[in-house]
């Protein structure tokens, strides 16, 4: 039979090397981009069935949270305010992480419901690979522009 020293050692290890596995476990699942010397953790999309749905029908993006859209390629990608409930930035990024291009607190009013025709089509001048939205605000708040360099989850 072990001294009861050892076995309290032996339960702390325990307990230790768990928290441990479950600490590395969480940080291996978030995802965080970083612009203009901010971080937000992101949400990232990538099927078509994300990139088309997006924050639509969402309450509410939280101040440290982004929506990452990831796309198949280079293009003018553009982006619509369609089930949207409340404003937010929009920042497209090219292949190198710069920002190209921004929009500053798209409206969900821009989404005509009535004729989508009609709606606002929010399009960068410059071809992109990603879009970041973020809450409406940030771009003015912290500074985010044009030329700026994203750092983008390595899982990307």
């Amino acid at each position: 039979m072990l001294p009861r020293w050892v076995k309290l050692v032996i339960a702390v290890l325990i307990v230790i090397i768990g928290g441990t596995v479950v600490w590395w476990q969480v940080q291996q699942n978030q995802s965080l981009v970083r612009l203009d010397s901010h971080s937000y953790h992101v949400a990232i999309m990538r099927t078509n069935a994300q990139l088309t749905k997006g924050l639509s029908g969402t309450d509410s993006l939280p101040s440290d949270q982004a929506m990452l859209f990831v796309f198949p390629g280079n293009a003018k990608w553009q982006m619509w305010m369609k089930d949207m409930n409340y404003p937010i930035d929009m920042v497209w990024l090219n292949n190198n992480d710069r920002v190209v291009a921004t929009v500053k607190n798209a409206q969900p009013s821009s989404y005509n419901k009535a004729n989508p025709s009609e709606s606002v089509i929010f399009t960068p001048s410059q071809t992109a690979h990603y879009v970041i939205e973020l809450p409406g605000g940030t771009i003015e708040r912290t500074g985010i522009k044009n030329g700026d360099l994203a750092g983008l989850p390595s899982n990307i």
